[in-house]
């Protein structure tokens, strides 16, 4: 049966009514044509006799509107609502009969139906009451089910929904079927993106870059936000094509799309994206896995240059173990056991070849994994707040140390201790730190505290406080990555900073790269020109050393020298360096 004009005009409606024996379907079909004008443009009224001829309609397509015919029991109708919902979870339901009253359909609206309606008072204008209410719930469903599945911020969908796709693609998968590929993908060093345009200019990156995702989208692909600036794909090959070479193929084509600059308030910039790939079946078949293993294969992707993708391999999962979500219940045990030692990388004067300090780098001596590198727990040491402790101890420790060596006149300069920002949130954090120099007796014309340059622009009033407290005690303050952040050279005069540190990245490259070259000439032009001293990181190569002294750079640290070593092995690299004091400092190298 076909039907006249919907109460949507120019959408065609497909409706059904499950109805045994048809009678509410030949009193409904005259009031539906009555409804419109157009009829070729109307509903379609389905008149379904059973359930099973139902499904296939559904299975064909989808029904705005089922009418229900209670001819049944009360109780058989509270079933077949059970089973409608789980057929047909979207489509309102409209309970149709005789004697229908709002007291006693009350349990079927409570099973779901949205509306009923009383075939002995049924006319065109009751219908289309029923219409507009159906409606209105429609559109009510529509907008909470885009909230739910939507992320608010770029339109598509959001993590949630996601997940729920690809368990139920999962589910349906088997080895008749081609694989797929999951991509996730996100922006390398997005925090200093978002702190250098601001929130709005982050959230504007954001955008641009879930437009450009959306762009290289194929059909059946299935995209979503899934964190801050985390974006995750679904790629669905098409039959008979290999799943690694296609999944390859897209991921070249997503970095041709991301690597272009992105423009905000008129100004560009870079943001590098890294691509995880994992393949459905052979990384897994259930989502968890998944989309865990893809993020290792984009973890691994970061530590390539510029815009990059990486496979997963099972070399990646190996290191597992030793990721922060696992580290983390370990890390109080840490602090409480003793389990952390400093080691000291040594500062090295360029003019003389002297040692005349060092920093002091943490490390975990973990009873079961070994030696922990920083780079694996302080991220979380940061996000838990456990840096502030730990970063007391070191400290304390350093202090010790700094008592050995002046006793044994071995250490005539300043051992730099890093302080996180999260550190300058502690309100008690230079009273604290003032109190451990008392206790410990420290001699605070050996200590520096290194900082970041975030650390600084966190709360400068609060930051400017402590350093000036604690620089009144005697000690030295250093600039620590200098030239990646965002100083305020304003902040450099006003506060009491000893020393700039040049970052590893420029200094590796001076020798061949005209741009770094000039970038740590000017930082050293700059800190000489402010009054400051200057220290060059990660020296590594004899060209480097060259080039750092022809521009009078202060001192320099690096595995050209040492790498960093613990207490003991520090104490005798000391005094192996005043016997070398003879040595053309040119020819002095330490091999530890």
């Amino acid at each position: 049966m076909s039907s006249a004009q919907s109460f949507q005009p120019a959408v065609t409606t497909t409706m059904a009514i499950l109805d045994g024996t048809g009678s509410a379907a030949r009193q409904l079909l005259p009031l539906l044509n009555a409804a419109g004008n157009t009829p070729q443009r109307g509903p379609h009224l389905h008149h379904m006799p059973r359930l099973d001829l139902l499904r296939q309609l559904a299975s064909r397509c989808r029904l705005s509107l089922l009418f229900l015919h209670s001819e049944h029991s009360l109780a058989t109708c509270q079933r077949l609502l059970t089973v409608l919902r789980n057929l047909l979870p979207d489509t309102p339901v409209v309970i149709v009969g005789r004697g229908l009253t709002e007291q006693n359909t009350q349990p079927l609206l409570a099973d779901g139906a949205c509306d009923y309606l009383p075939l002995e008072k049924l006319d065109h204008s009751l219908l289309l009451r029923t219409l507009r209410h159906v409606r209105q719930l429609s559109e009510q469903h529509r907008q909470l089910h885009q909230l739910r599945n939507s992320d608010p911020l770029t339109g598509i969908h959001n993590r949630t929904h996601f997940y729920r796709q690809l368990a139920a693609k999962l589910e349906q998968h088997d080895d008749s079927q081609p694989g797929m590929a999951l991509l996730t993908i996100d922006i390398d060093g997005f925090t200093r993106l978002n702190h250098n345009l601001g929130p709005r200019g982050g959230d504007a990156v954001v955008m641009m870059l879930s437009k450009r995702l959306r762009q290289a989208l194929r059909p059946g692909d299935l995209l979503a936000r899934m964190g801050t600036d985390e974006f995750a794909i679904l790629l669905q090959p098409q039959a008979g094509a290999e799943l690694w070479p296609c999944a390859k193929q897209y991921a070249i084509e997503l970095m041709n799309i991301l690597t272009p600059p992105y423009r905000y308030r008129g100004h560009d910039s870079m943001a590098y994206c890294s691509i995880g790939i994992a393949l459905v079946p052979k990384h897994g078949d259930n989502g968890d896995d998944i989309i865990r293993r893809a993020s290792l294969a984009r973890f691994s992707a970061k530590k390539k240059h510029g815009c990059s993708y990486a496979l997963f391999d099972e070399s990646q999962e190996t290191h597992i173990s030793n990721t922060p979500s696992t580290l983390e219940a370990e890390l109080f045990t840490a602090l409480r056991g003793n389990q952390f030692e400093l080691y000291y990388q040594p500062r090295v004067e360029i003019s003389t070849g002297r040692i005349i300090g060092a920093e002091a780098l943490i490390r975990w001596q973990h009873p079961q994994k070994g030696l922990v590198m920083p780079d694996q727990f302080i991220p979380l040491a940061e996000n838990t707040g456990l840096i502030v402790p730990i970063g007391y101890w070191a400290i304390h420790n350093a202090g010790q140390s700094l008592m050995q060596l002046r006793n044994d006149g071995l250490l005539q300069g300043r051992v730099g201790v890093n302080l996180s920002f999260r550190q300058f949130k502690d309100e008690q954090m230079a009273a604290t730190i003032t109190r451990i120099i008392e206790q410990q007796q420290i001699d605070t014309s050996a200590l520096e505290f290194e900082l970041t340059e975030s650390a600084l622009i966190k709360d400068e009033r609060h930051v400017r406080s402590c350093i000036e407290q604690l620089s009144a005690l005697g000690v030295a303050f250093s600039l620590d990555d200098f030239g990646t952040g965002y100083s305020s050279f304003a902040l450099l005069q006003k506060l009491p900073i000893h020393t700039l540190k040049i970052d590893r990245s420029f200094v590796s490259h001076v020798h061949n790269n005209p741009d770094d070259a000039e970038i740590v000439r000017a930082i050293i032009n700059l800190a000489h020109n402010l009054d400051k001293m200057v220290i060059a990181e990660g020296v590594e190569t004899e060209e480097q050393l060259r080039f750092l002294r022809q521009h009078h750079c202060d001192q320099v640290q690096g595995y050209y020298f040492s790498r960093p070593i613990p207490f003991d092995d520090f104490r005798t690299l000391l005094q192996d360096n005043r016997r070398q004091l003879g040595v053309d400092p040119a020819a002095l190298q330490f091999d530890i």
